[in-house]
């Protein structure tokens, strides 16, 4: 996918915003909530996509057009709004085309983030092999370092606060026994 249409990651920060978001059932935001989350666990799991969630990815993309391309040209030092008309005296080997994305909605609307996230969810599997993890702790998603061999935490408080509820637990269990 060339250009990049997402900022890098964001899909984590969606997936983990989506219990405070109130859409309706049936929506197509609802519909995008769950394509990704599927996307995630189908990731997690090490599975690749089905023919299923590509057709899905495919018919969300064909009923919310949310992204136009424009063009603009860059020059020797300065770059140029896509709106901006072409020079004609600006010789060929000084000028770059360069491609713009821009989405169509509003940046606040839910439909637009969901948009979004799931764009930055393919772009990341497409430039390379996604590990997605959920936190035991806190249940968040996260991508773990790529030199920990098991990782099971989103931060070191959600480990510290696992380790710190199982020593509770364990102490209160020996408490009534005695």
């Amino acid at each position: 996918m060339s250009p990049s249409l997402s900022r890098e990651n964001f899909f984590l920060t969606m997936i983990n915003q989506f219990e405070h978001h109130d859409v309706k059932s049936g929506s197509l935001e609802q519909k995008l909530q769950q394509l990704i989350l599927d996307i995630a666990y189908a990731v997690q799991q090490k599975l690749g996509l089905s023919t299923d969630i590509i057709q899905r990815v495919n018919q969300v993309f064909h009923e919310y057009q949310a992204v136009q391309l424009r063009i603009g040209i860059a020059h020797k030092g300065s770059l140029t709004q896509p709106d901006e008309l072409f020079d004609a005296s600006t010789r060929e080997d000084q000028q770059q085309i360069m491609l713009y994305t821009e989405f169509i909605d509003e940046p606040d609307q839910l439909r637009r983030l969901y948009m979004e996230a799931l764009i930055s969810l393919l772009e990341a599997m497409e430039k390379n092999r996604l590990e997605l993890q959920q936190c035991i702790q806190c249940k968040d998603w996260f991508i773990p370092y790529q030199r920990a061999q098991i990782t099971r935490f989103c931060s070191s408080k959600c480990r510290n606060r696992y380790h710190y509820v199982l020593r509770k637990e364990n102490d209160e269990r020996i408490t009534a026994r005695s």
